[in-house]
């Protein structure tokens, strides 16, 4: 029984510890954008970005995010990005809401609490905008994301493409969990679309494979069992986000796989265009991210004018080959 006391006092106090420790952090961020502002300029609010992902991808969402802001008079900060220690993104959310934030723009690490603290936030009047994964069933304002019907076609129009006679297996890599919808869609409509037009001399077996992107490292471990298959390996390997993307580049090399696999990958960050220009990859999927980030700053800025804004706003895609690479702006 005493022992039992311990752990449960303990396990408090390593508790309250943290609790206190995002709240410092929150509330020094805070003095420090208005000490900032006081020396330069007068902020109309402070908006928080939450991602725990630094890719090439996020850093231009954010830049693109960052300057709508200050064109409209806000601050903007990433929190997730430059933390004191590693917080997962509903500890984030926590520290935004502790730090009455003005808006928040968060991108889902799928936790089980992701709700009930949008919830929180709501309850405090702070708008949260969810950007290319949805918390649904969520208190937030609005999703700004990738249309998943659209994705499934134009990645089972690629994969029509690159088809040969006889039987063709089609590895899908997915870094959310199973059966989340907006998954279960796009990739319900790439095996309609591929259905719909392989012909009868073509023959399409789907499978799925869910990796983890936490981190790189944890990517490159699952995409490494992968690739360790043999006569196994897929024919096709369908990536949906730009961690799997670059590790899939880079295991190719190293397993002596290039042009035994046809690779579909996703965004266009300077590792996926070099393996693009290679021969690495076959195509990806690019998205404008400073459109995205630009709508997350307007999305805020509309909700906290007007008290209301559009629960959706579908970003633009394209899928993009070594022929059209040129047509994109980098």
């Amino acid at each position: 029984m005493k022992k039992t006391l311990i752990i449960i006092v303990s396990g408090l106090m390593v508790i309250t510890a943290l609790m206190t420790l995002l709240l410092i952090y929150a509330r020094r961020s805070v003095l420090q954008i208005e000490q900032q502002g006081s020396s330069t300029r007068t902020y109309d609010g402070h908006y928080v970005l939450i991602s725990d992902e630094n890719s090439d991808q996020w850093q231009s969402i954010y830049a693109a995010a960052q300057t709508a802001a200050e064109s409209s008079g806000v601050s903007l900060e990433w929190l997730g990005n430059s933390l004191p220690a590693q917080y997962t993104t509903e500890d984030c959310l926590r520290i935004a809401t502790a730090a009455g934030a003005d808006g928040i723009i968060f991108y889902s690490g799928h936790g089980e609490e992701e709700s009930t603290l949008i919830a929180e936030a709501a309850g405090q009047g702070i708008p949260v905008i969810t950007v290319l994964e949805d918390v649904d069933e969520s208190e937030r304002v609005s999703f700004i994301g990738l249309n998943s019907y659209q994705m499934g076609e134009m990645y089972g129009n690629r994969i029509l493409e690159n088809l040969k006679e006889g039987k063709n297996r089609i590895l899908v890599l997915q870094n959310a969990p199973q059966g989340h919808p907006a998954s279960a869609l796009m990739y319900s409509q790439m095996v309609q679309t591929v259905e719909q037009g392989r012909g009868e001399d073509r023959e399409a077996v789907f499978s799925t494979y869910e990796i983890s992107t936490a981190t790189s490292f944890d990517a490159e471990e699952d995409i490494r069992d992968i690739f360790l298959m043999g006569e196994d390996l897929p024919n096709i390997l369908i990536c949906l986000d730009l961690i799997s993307t670059e590790c899939v580049c880079q295991a190719l090399v190293d397993y002596n796989k290039v042009g035994d696999v046809t690779v579909i990958g996703y965004y266009a960050s300077d590792k996926v265009i070099d393996g693009l220009k290679k021969g690495l990859i076959d195509s990806t999927l690019y998205l404008d991210a400073e459109e995205i980030g630009t709508r997350c700053i307007e999305a805020l800025n509309e909700y906290r004018a007007l008290g209301y804004v559009s629960s959706y706003f579908n970003v633009g895609m394209k899928m993009i080959t070594l022929q059209t690479v040129d047509e994109i702006a980098m």
